[in-house]
C-alpha cells in the first residue's frame, strides 16, 4: 500500500512571540505495491507453457512479453501502474542470435583453429554492443505515468564495462583449444579473482545511465564493497564444501553394504544435488540481496532516492519455502513462487522523494529523446530468457 510520510505542522500560540521558522519539508516515502496474484499468473503461465511446447519454443518470445506485461501492469507506485510495450519479434531475434552465437563458440574450434579464433573475435566485438541493446530494449519499453524510461549508456562505455568479463569468460575455452589440456590451460581461471571489480563496472554502467524523461540517474558505486560481498560468499561456500566433505567421510561405511563404485556414485550425485540446492537457497539470495542493497541506495534521480530493506535471511527462507512447495507439487507451484518472490522484493523497496512526484513529472517534461531512441525497437534485442 502506498505510504506517505508528511512533516507535522507547528504553530505559535503566543500572540506576542515571533513567528517560528518553518521546518524544512521532510521527504515523502512511496512504497511499491503488487496487485497481482499467483492464481492469475498461473493461468498465464499454463497457457505460455503449453503454447511454447506446441511451437517448439517459438512462442516463448510472446510468452515473455505476456509475463513482463502482467508484472509491470500489476506494479503500482504512487497510485500509477507501470506498463511494458515490448514486441515479441525483438525477443525472438535476440534468442535466435544467442543460440547462433552459442553454437559458434562451442563448435567453431572443431572446424579449424583460425575459424575458432575468428569466432571468438566476433563475439568480443558483438556482445558488448548487444548487451547495451538489451538494456535499451528493456528500459525503452517500460513506462510509468505515460513516460518511458531510457538507457543512455554510450557504446564505448559498453565496451569498457563488458569487454573484460566477456574475455574472462571466453579465455579458458580458447586456451584449452589452442594449447590442449595442460597445466597452463588453468591459468586464465585466475582472472576470476578480479571478477568483483568487473562486476562493479557493469553495475555502474547499468545503474548510472537510466533516464526518465530528461531526468537522469547518478550513481556512486565503489569497487571495494563488491569484493566484500564476494569474499563473504566465498567463505560461506568454503564452509559448505567442508560440511559436504565431512558428510562424505561419514558415508564411507556405505561401501561395506554396496559395491565401492556404487557408493562413490551415490555420494557424488547426492553431493552435487546438495551443492546446487544450497547455492540456490543461500549463495544466490545472499549475493542478490547484498548487491541490490549496495546498488540501489547509491543510485538516485534528482530529488529521488531508492530505499531497500531486503534481508538475505528473509529472502532465503522464502526461496526455501518456494523450492519445497514446487517439488511437492511437481512444478505446479512455480508460478505462485515467482509471484511471492516478486511481491517480497517489491514490499522491501521504496522511493524517498523530496518534493513529490508532481515536481518530478513537471521537471521531466516530455519524454526527451524518445523519438531518437525509437531505434531501440528496430535494432534493440532482448537476450534474456
Amino acid at each position: 500500500m502506498l505510504t506517505v510520510d508528511t512533516p507535522a505542522s507547528s504553530s505559535c500560540t503566543d500572540a506576542g512571540a515571533p513567528l517560528a521558522l518553518a521546518a524544512p519539508a521532510l521527504p515523502r516515502v512511496f512504497h511499491f505495491r503488487f496487485t497481482g496474484s499467483g492464481r492469475e499468473y498461473f493461468r498465464i503461465w499454463v497457457v505460455n507453457l503449453l503454447l511454447s511446447l506446441a511451437t517448439l519454443g517459438i512462442y516463448s518470445a510472446w510468452a515473455k512479453v505476456r509475463r513482463l506485461a502482467y508484472f509491470d501492469r500489476s506494479t503500482l507506485l504512487a497510485g500509477a501502474r507501470f506498463d511494458f510495450h515490448g514486441q515479441p519479434t525483438a525477443i525472438l531475434r535476440g534468442r535466435v542470435l544467442a543460440v547462433v552465437l552459442l553454437a559458434l563458440y562451442n563448435y567453431a574450434f572443431g572446424f579449424s583453429l583460425v575459424f575458432g579464433l575468428a569466432s571468438v573475435a566476433m563475439l568480443l566485438l558483438a556482445l558488448p554492443y548487444m548487451m547495451r541493446g538489451a538494456l535499451r530494449f528493456r528500459l525503452g519499453n517500460t513506462s510509468w505515468r505515460g513516460l518511458r524510461f531510457r538507457f543512455t549508456g554510450s557504446v564505448p562505455h559498453a565496451y569498457r564495462s563488458y569487454l573484460s568479463p566477456i574475455t574472462v569468460f571466453l579465455l579458458p575455452g580458447v586456451v584449452v583449444a589452442v594449447m590442449g589440456q595442460t597445466p597452463w590451460s588453468a591459468l586464465p581461471v585466475l582472472l576470476y579473482l578480479g571478477w568483483p571489480a568487473m562486476y562493479a563496472a557493469m553495475k555502474r554502467y547499468q545503474y548510472g545511465h537510466v533516464a526518465f524523461g530528461d531526468q537522469h540517474t547518478t550513481t556512486e558505486l565503489p569497487t571495494g564493497p563488491f569484493f566484500g560481498i564476494y569474499l563473504r560468499g566465498l567463505l560461506l561456500a568454503s564452509c559448505l564444501i567442508v560440511l559436504f566433505m565431512g558428510l562424505g567421510l561419514l558415508s564411507i561405511p556405505l561401501q561395506k553394504v554396496f559395491a565401492a563404485e556404487t557408493a562413490v556414485m551415490a555420494i557424488g550425485v547426492a553431493g552435487s544435488l546438495a551443492s546446487a540446492v544450497v547455492a540456490y537457497l543461500l549463495l544466490g539470495p545472499y549475493q542478490q540481496v547484498r548487491t541490490l542493497n549496495l546498488c540501489l541506495p547509491r543510485t538516485s534521480f534528482p530529488g529521488v532516492r531508492f530505499v531497500s530493506t531486503l534481508t538475505a535471511r528473509g529472502y532465503a527462507r522464502l526461496q526455501l519455502k518456494n523450492l519445497v512447495l514446487t517439488l511437492l507439487s511437481l512444478g505446479l507451484y512455480r508460478p505462485f513462487a515467482v509471484v511471492s518472490a516478486y511481491r517480497y522484493r517489491l514490499a522491501h523497496l521504496a522511493l524517498e522523494v523530496d518534493d513529490g512526484f508532481d515536481h518530478i513529472l513537471s521537471s521531466a517534461g516530455t519524454d526527451g529523446g524518445a523519438a531518437g531512441d525509437s531505434s531501440a525497437d528496430l535494432l534493440g534485442i532482448d537476450l534474456s530468457w
